[in-house]
């Protein structure tokens, strides 16, 4: 494992098994598990995040993918297409011997890390508010912070918390229309 993953890396993976000992078992059966890279991993309460069928979410509109665990652990980051291991390890083998580290790895753009801060800030808002937690919010406060124009590091403050606050109670009556 230590030629995959060093301390202090971010992954992705399923609790296999407690042991005795208190330590965990983990698997990752698929592609979508894995080492997590260029993004954001945020922490809030596990009890905002809000039970569903499906935690891992591409924002296609935004290139991100978001992934929200029960465990209150969040992730931001660019998305990546899952690869076909075997693929990936050959061509990693051979580039590596050829192209120092360095050089190999490519930079986050700023409209992608824009989006990343900008998704992440929506999931602060909505965690300081103490609101639940899934994909849709996130992305109605996402599109309310473009909507009035509001910059990155603005969404952090207190009109704009307010802003959402305010429109929650309207939220909520048009989410109880639709169950009717």
């Amino acid at each position: 494992m230590r030629c995959i993953f060093e301390e202090n890396d971010v992954v992705c993976a399923e609790v296999r098994n407690f042991q005795h000992d208190g330590s965990l078992q983990l698997q990752a059966r698929s592609q979508k598990y894995g080492k997590l890279e260029k993004g954001q991993l945020l922490i809030v309460d596990p009890y905002l995040v809000k039970k569903s069928k499906q935690h891992f979410h591409h924002l296609e509109q935004f290139g991100i993918d978001l992934i929200l665990g029960r465990n209150g652990f969040i992730w931001v980051g660019e998305h990546v297409e899952a690869r076909d291991s075997m693929v990936v390890d050959q061509a990693n083998s051979s580039e590596q011997s050829r192209v120092p580290e360095e050089k190999n790895q490519t930079h986050t753009p700023l409209e992608m890390r824009q989006n990343i801060c900008r998704i992440a800030n929506a999931v602060r808002v909505l965690s300081t508010l103490g609101f639940s937690i899934d994909a849709d919010l996130i992305l109605e406060t996402v599109e309310l912070s473009s909507t009035v124009k509001i910059d990155i590091h603005d969404m952090l403050g207190s009109e704009f918390h307010v802003l959402v606050a305010e429109r929650e109670p309207e939220r909520r009556s048009l989410m109880g229309k639709r169950k009717r």
